[in-house]
């Protein structure tokens, strides 16, 4: 059966008005980008290789630097694969389809090593793969405009449709297969939004042009949550503490087996609502939130303090440790840029006890990190 065709939105793109220039590209960046240097000019390109000889067509010139679109590859690496899903050289949400599992994790190690220079060893670091690449996310968001729907092409400014998507939990594909067979859902919606399709256990949820993951954030990689959530408890549990802060706590996900087999005194900080006796709500990033937080925490000082916070990162993160004065900080990103920049800006002495790099998002430049310290 022949495959069907789905066009993408807006105006076909100019692309072959462009030039198309030879490159080598000699690393990769810390976002899963081919790095090539011509004349001392750096020029980003996708879908490459360290290694590989490439055609490419600059599509955007941005404070000194160049990001092109991959033509062709002239010259091959020797880790270079056949990607596994048929949108992969034109889709922006994976990286790293076009190499083997064993390089991508190489790859990410790296990254995770680039942006904690300086305060650890590369070779300190952990790396936790995921038990499968593909088939494993439980929720993701579509973009739409008209019936048009799928991944937005940012440099292109469209819509890209994904039907044969490979990274989707099997659970979803029902739903994600009827949003491409009938496009009804066009009839009662702008021109032009989102669709988040998600799993909440067993059952299938979608919602139209709400905030990611409005009902409250969850790990879109269930298998590799349970590990993330064991890696942490295991540490927390060899500490001989008491007491846990959990700030962007959540439902309580890291926090939650660690409080029941040792007893533990908790407390919960997040800005969504929950009816826990140890919850306080509270939005974190507000001016007045270490003040709030003083009047209605149980106690004022905690032994271990937990933070798992959005990309941007916790940059108020040195006066919370210096108000609660924890003896133990566990950080967990999904951002090492900006978990790098929260480590550097503590300004008590403290010894990291443990580093790792684990794969929530096999496929993609995205991995989630953990740092362990001591004061």
């Amino acid at each position: 059966m022949a495959r069907k065709r789905y066009q993408r939105s807006g105006k076909p793109p100019r692309e072959q008005q462009i030039a198309e220039q030879s490159f080598v590209i000699d690393e990769m960046d810390n976002l899963g980008q081919g790095v090539a240097r011509v004349g001392g000019k750096i020029t980003f390109i996708g879908k490459t290789l360290p290694g590989e000889t490439v055609k490419a067509r600059v599509m955007q010139r941005k404070k000194g630097v160049s990001f092109a679109r991959l033509s062709s590859v002239n010259i091959a690496a020797d880790n270079r694969v056949e990607p596994a899903c048929p949108h992969f050289s034109e889709c922006p949400a994976c990286d790293y389809l076009h190499t083997d599992y064993t390089s991508e994790l190489a790859y990410k190690h790296r990254a995770l090593a680039n942006y904690l220079r300086g305060l650890v060893d590369s070779d300190a670091i952990d790396v936790i793969a995921a038990p499968q690449r593909l088939g494993y996310r439980n929720r993701v968001q579509l973009h739409y405009r008209h019936t048009h729907i799928g991944m937005v092409d940012g440099r292109r400014d469209q819509v890209l449709p994904i039907p044969e998507c490979q990274i989707l939990h099997p659970k979803l594909q029902a739903a994600f297969d009827d949003l491409y067979t009938h496009t009804d859902w066009a009839k009662e919606r702008a021109v032009a939004g989102h669709c988040e399709l998600y799993l909440q256990g067993d059952e299938v949820s979608i919602e139209w042009d709400k905030d990611y993951a409005h009902g409250g954030f969850t790990q879109v990689n269930s298998a590799m949550n349970t590990v993330l959530c064991d890696t942490v408890t295991d540490y927390v549990n060899s500490l001989p503490v008491s007491s846990v802060l959990d700030l962007f706590a959540g439902r309580g996900n890291l926090s939650e087996a660690a409080v029941a087999q040792r007893e533990l005194v908790r407390q919960m900080v997040d800005y969504t609502p929950h009816d826990s006796d140890d919850f306080i709500a509270l939005d974190l990033y507000d001016e007045d939130a270490l003040r709030v937080f003083g009047r209605k925490a149980c106690q004022k000082q905690f032994d271990v303090m937990l933070v798992d916070p959005p990309r941007k990162g916790f940059s108020d993160i040195n006066a919370w440790i210096q108000r609660t004065k924890p003896k133990h900080l566990v950080y967990v990103s999904c951002n090492a840029a900006t978990l790098a920049r929260d480590l550097r800006s503590i300004d008590r002495p403290y010894t990291i006890e443990k580093v790792a790099m684990l794969d929530l998002f096999p496929s993609t430049a995205h991995f989630e990190s953990l740092v362990c310290l001591s004061f």
